[in-house]
């Protein structure tokens, strides 16, 4: 099925759930100065919080002060996982055992608890299938994707550091055409790439997070 979808970042969630607590007041309605003062107050505590994107830099190796250091005999640890997108990583993290990562909260920073980052680079990619039969709104289009097989590099890093801590190799060899494509318009070619297995990434991952 060919999809047009558009995304809610967590910035963006944040910054509407942070308005919502701040648009009520105790009888229902606040000042013209209350309602200035709740919006900054609103605003500072927004670009203060971490988000995931904040950490995408360790998976070239850049060190982030703002994470929580890494104990290798500590009993719990904290990671954020990114895999390719186009020509920047995007956040897998969802992905991963949910007792491995955290989630946003608007009534806290959760994401400073990070202290590992897996990061899975795609290397190299085979076209096996052109696929096809895709529909908009259930009308037939002209939509194709060009479906590749993968290599990623597979990467663990310390996130406060830097440190790279671990790194293998793994081939992602899934051959089903994607359901769900997002197509600018209904005669669009499109490439995608099979992606590392869940599994195989909290396999890798697992040495690291459990004791």
């Amino acid at each position: 099925m060919a999809t047009t979808f558009k995304a809610v970042t967590p910035l963006a969630a944040a910054a509407l759930a942070l308005a919502s607590l701040g648009s009520c007041g105790k009888n229902g309605g606040n000042s013209a100065a209350g309602d200035a003062n709740g919006a900054a107050a609103a605003q500072a505590a927004l670009v203060s919080k971490l988000f995931p994107d904040n950490f995408k830099g360790v998976c070239s190796g850049a060190s982030f002060s703002a994470a929580t250091a890494y104990d290798p005999a500590a009993k719990a640890h904290k990671a954020l996982y990114f895999q390719t997108y186009k020509d920047d990583f995007s956040d897998h993290s969802s992905s991963l055992p949910t007792d491995w990562t955290v989630q946003f909260s608007p009534s806290s920073d959760a994401f400073r608890a990070i202290d590992l980052v897996v990061c899975a680079k795609r290397t190299a990619a085979k076209e096996v299938k052109v696929c096809d039969q895709y529909k908009t709104e259930g009308k037939a289009s002209q939509n194709k994707v060009r479906w590749h097989t993968a290599t990623y590099a597979l990467t663990l890093w310390e996130a406060k550091t830097g440190k790279k801590l671990a790194e293998s190799t793994l081939e992602a060899t899934d051959t089903d055409c994607p359901m769900f494509e997002n197509f600018q318009n209904d005669s669009d070619t499109i490439d995608d790439f099979a992606s590392p297995s869940s599994s195989a990434v909290a396999d890798f991952l697992r040495p690291h997070m459990v004791h």
